[in-house]
């Protein structure tokens, strides 16, 4: 199994990662240069960086703490004031840099708000030192554009969105390292607009509890029968199923994220409602859950609705260039359960430039429940796949 401490222990002088993933953590007990090239290093606990040297720069990487307590742990530890950071963003604080120790929110929801005009929300951050704040979308207006040292009242402009059009995407933090903010929302007909006379309702990062047991995804055995497309599989008896994602690697900037629809006997969703992603994870006996390295997707039978006929369980490769497709992920697997026993695995193999896979589905059948293993792969990606079932994104 590869070790990254290990080579780096075995290595002398300066240190260069190929692009990918590497899980953490990662000492540096010697002065050298670390060059991440664009690679991503996690850990389930901070610090996954601890740097116990002098004369240590820090470039190109991408620090992320994955486990429950998210950006609320420590990222990146330093003993030495001076350890520089060039183009790093991190999931989680730095500690041992002046300015560095933030506790920004893991999200900004922006709720409804009226389509086809404009609409004004105000986020309030605090801030240990001056940052400068840009956002993803092209739709959005950020003003002021640079932090200062200490409360600030950040002015967001959304442009005219057509009705239920979601909103999904980052705001960007940069000091000397680049921290995230999801910023979501709905533009719905009938929702009043916002004119930016109260906060925006914000997700603080995680409080350091532990997973519950239905999100622990058990370790890889012997057991469970690989399934291909298109075979199916009846559910016996009842309980929860859990789907849980994973993959072997993924190159930098590749991040895989899980969309569940909830489908009406003619495949189409009823409201944007039936969506459930990052910023809408549970309802109606359906919930999402991110855990290191991959994600649970929790669905029980018994308490969907009766108009739903079908749950489509999706995955989408984050981000808008051409590049951020499913060829620069490794053996991306799904894992079935019901209760504690592993029912099945189904690789999504054959994938090459698809943004967008639908992986399986379960459907009413005969008075119980069945499974259709899809793992049919989309190029046009998420916005395409929303709208077949009836939803608009921006």
């Amino acid at each position: 199994m590869y070790n990254l401490q290990e080579e780096f222990n075995l290595s002398s002088g300066n240190f260069h990662l190929e692009p990918g993933e590497y899980p953490g953590p990662l000492v540096i007990g010697r002065p050298c240069v670390l060059d991440g090239g664009g690679a991503t290093l996690w850990a389930d606990r901070g610090p996954v960086l601890d740097i116990r040297a002098p004369g240590v720069t820090v470039r190109n990487l991408r620090v992320e703490v994955t486990g429950p307590r998210g950006s609320a742990d420590t990222a990146i530890r330093t003993s030495d004031p001076r350890t520089a950071l060039e183009d790093v963003s991190v999931c989680g604080n730095v500690a041992g840099l002046a300015g560095e120790t933030w506790r920004l929110p893991a999200a900004a929801d922006l709720g409804e708000f009226a389509p086809d005009q404009e609409n004004t929300f105000l986020l309030e951050l605090e801030a240990p030192a001056p940052a400068q704040l840009l956002c993803s979308l092209r739709d959005v207006a950020l003003s002021p554009s640079c932090l200062v040292a200490g409360r600030n009242r950040v002015v967001i402009q959304v442009g005219p969105l057509r009705d239920n059009t979601i909103l999904y995407g980052e705001l960007l933090v940069r000091t000397a390292v680049t921290r995230r903010i999801y910023l979501t929302g709905r533009a719905r007909m009938g929702a009043a607009p916002n004119r930016g006379d109260r906060p925006v309702s914000t997700e603080q990062a995680g409080s350091g509890a532990e997973l519950p047991p239905e999100e622990i995804i058990p370790p890889m055995g012997e057991g469970g029968a690989y399934m291909t497309r298109g075979q199916r599989l009846t559910l016996e008896g009842s309980g929860t199923l859990k789907a849980a994602y994973s993959h072997q690697y993924a190159e930098s900037g590749i991040e895989v994220d899980p969309y569940v629809f909830l489908l009406r006997e003619d495949g189409r969703a009823a409201s944007d409602q039936d969506l459930l992603f990052f910023s809408h994870p549970e309802d109606r006996g359906v919930r999402i859950a991110p855990t290191s390295n991959a994600s649970v997707v929790l669905v029980d039978p018994e308490k969907l609705p009766p108009q739903v006929s079908r749950v489509a369980i999706c995955y989408s490769v984050y981000g808008e260039e051409a590049r951020q497709n499913f060829s620069r992920v490794d053996a991306p697997l799904v894992r079935l359960f019901q209760g504690a026993e592993e029912l099945c695995r189904f690789p999504l193999s054959e994938l090459r430039g698809e943004k967008t896979v639908v992986a399986l589905e379960l459907y009413r059948h005969k008075g119980g429940w069945k499974l259709n293993f899809v793992g049919a792969g989309y190029h046009s990606g998420l916005r395409r796949l929303c709208e077949s079932y009836g939803i608009q994104v921006e």
